[in-house]
């Protein structure tokens, strides 16, 4: 993959030129015809033909390099999706067509195929499979409500707290998702070598971190993780030593950065950048609308895009939810060393925005302080947090893109965003506030995310895209139902408008599972990324 400022990491340049069809949703925007020259030819000519015609169609659609010659127009597939709005990111194709699937793979786009089994899907958009970047442990309660949200890409790029060989092991041939993470250093520093959330490393442990990263990294994990505000104790050299061995093998790394603080964002990103530059380390920075932008973003992003102008292959991403949640317990709840603010003075809330999730209790300063006392540890989102016009700016930054941070839990109360992320986004960001063409949103949940990591895992040039010979992990939505159901206090509610989830070509959601409880959890199609 190029460098950050090749077209291969900028799909669309968003910032530059709007992608295809302002507006996404009006029904003129529907292309049936030839707006590339292409030409349909029907033959059908009774009742049954009409169902399943055989037509003559060109077959120069859209095809990943080395994808197959389609097959005969009178080919029975596997699966064909008929009639839907067909979306590509990375062609740029739009166009309702049918969508013809053998095995794992599309093979061909086009009119009136024939199948074993037809979808119909009709008034309903046909997507990429969206992939989650930013997501943990596909547990096999919250992996479900991934799906619901339309994931067929569940990945730990936040840090997996297991070795590569006890993940596979938990997981693999497990979920009805593909599934990868990365080296999360936070986990390794404390379980391997003792050391605390503020303790550094000395230089022995340092090396000692490398190593064991490199070997992580030869096992199988697609990149590393860095969490600097959480374990306040790891310096930039030691996140050098470790991000070193993720560039000598084409793997990013992944931060959540040191400060959320406006006041100390410009150190935070500066702080990647360093890294990035020492190493040659493709670097991405995580939900940099609560951390590392929040207050700053403008700045901020200015700040990235200037170092990919310069040769810095950086990434960031986003959860379009105005608010953040953290147990209590972390240090982000904690009063600044410097002056003491409070976690309200600096982030310019008031006591009652604290409000614990699963409950919906509004907190008062005694409460907080009772709860910290006691050692209690609930999820405690701060709403009305994150400005919405700073969600929007990173929205419509090409090197931003979307993931969830969550990943709901049967244990314990999530986020919102763990259930919800990628359907809010086209609830409200495409269809209520027009921030995002539709083509633009498909492409941040699905396109440039297998593109942040297709160097690192050759297999991700097969997804994120709706063309001949990619991974038949495609998503069926309704543009004018799909929204996020979840809420701070009923976070466990699966989306809507998603009628279809296909991961390697098999049907994981159908229009009848609506919540947890409707999937057929014997279906399980996902496999582990690995970097071969």
């Amino acid at each position: 993959m190029p460098d950050g400022r090749g077209d291969r990491t900028r799909p669309g340049s968003i910032t530059r030129r709007r992608l295809l069809v302002a507006g996404g949703y009006a029904a003129g925007t529907w292309l049936v015809g030839s707006r590339m020259g292409r030409t349909y030819e029907s033959s059908a000519t009774s009742p049954e033909q009409a169902r399943q015609p055989t037509v003559r169609i060109r077959t120069d659609e859209p095809a990943v390099p080395g994808a197959p010659t389609p097959p005969r127009d009178d080919h029975l597939f596997d699966i064909v999706i008929r009639g839907g709005r067909v979306m590509d990111p990375e062609s740029g194709f739009d166009r309702v067509a049918d969508v013809g699937i053998d095995e794992e793979s599309i093979r061909r786009i086009g009119l009136g195929l024939r199948g074993r089994t037809v979808i119909d899907a009709a008034g309903l958009v046909v997507a990429p499979g969206f992939i989650d970047v930013l997501s943990y442990e596909p547990n096999p309660f919250g992996i479900w409500f991934k799906v619901a949200d339309g994931v067929t890409t569940n990945l730990g790029m936040h840090g997996i707290n297991q070795t590569v060989d006890e993940f596979v092991a938990t997981y693999g041939g497990r979920t009805p998702t593909h599934i990868g993470g990365a080296f999360d250093n936070p986990f390794m520093r404390y379980t391997r070598l003792g050391l605390g959330i503020g303790e550094a490393s000395d230089p022995a442990q340092e090396q000692a971190l490398a190593r064991m990263a490199a070997e992580e990294l030869d096992r199988g994990w697609l990149g590393v993780d860095f969490e600097p505000e959480y374990t306040p104790g790891v310096t930039t050299s030691e996140m050098i030593a470790i991000a070193a061995q993720a560039a000598a093998r084409n793997r990013p790394a992944f931060f959540h950065v040191r400060y959320s603080d406006p006041e100390r964002n410009d150190e935070a990103i500066a702080e990647v950048l360093q890294v990035a530059r020492s190493t040659g380390a493709s670097v991405h920075v995580d939900h940099v609308s609560s951390t590392g932008g929040l207050g700053t973003m403008e700045r901020t992003l200015e700040t990235l895009e200037s170092a990919r102008d310069e040769g810095v292959d950086v990434t960031a991403d986003v959860y379009p939810y105005d608010f953040w949640a953290t147990t209590l317990g972390a240090e982000r709840f904690s009063p600044d060393p410097r002056d003491g603010r409070s976690v309200v003075e600096r982030f310019g809330v008031e006591w009652e925005h604290l409000v614990v999730v699963g409950t919906g209790e509004r907190l008062t300063r005694e409460r907080f302080e009772q709860l910290r006392r006691a050692g209690e540890n609930p999820l405690v989102a701060v709403i009305d947090s994150i400005p919405e016009q700073e969600i929007e700016a990173a929205l419509r930054s090409d090197l931003v893109m979307v993931a969830s941070d969550a990943i709901p839990e049967k244990e314990r109360w999530n986020h919102p965003r763990a259930a919800g992320t990628f359907a809010r986004l086209f609830a409200r960001y495409v269809r209520e506030r027009a921030t995002l063409t539709l083509m633009e949103a498909i492409a941040k949940c699905s396109l440039l995310p297998a593109r942040r990591l297709e160097q690192a895992a050759p297999v991700m040039r097969r997804k994120g895209r709706v063309q001949v010979g990619a991974d038949a992990d495609l998503v069926v939505f309704d543009p004018q139902r799909i929204e996020d159901r979840a809420t701070l206090e009923e976070p466990r509610r699966t989306s809507a408008g998603i009628e279809w989830v296909l991961v390697s070509g098999r049907v994981v959601k159908t229009p009848l599972m609506k919540n947890y409880d409707d999937f057929d959890q014997s279906v399980l199609p996902g496999r582990v990324i690995l970097p071969s």
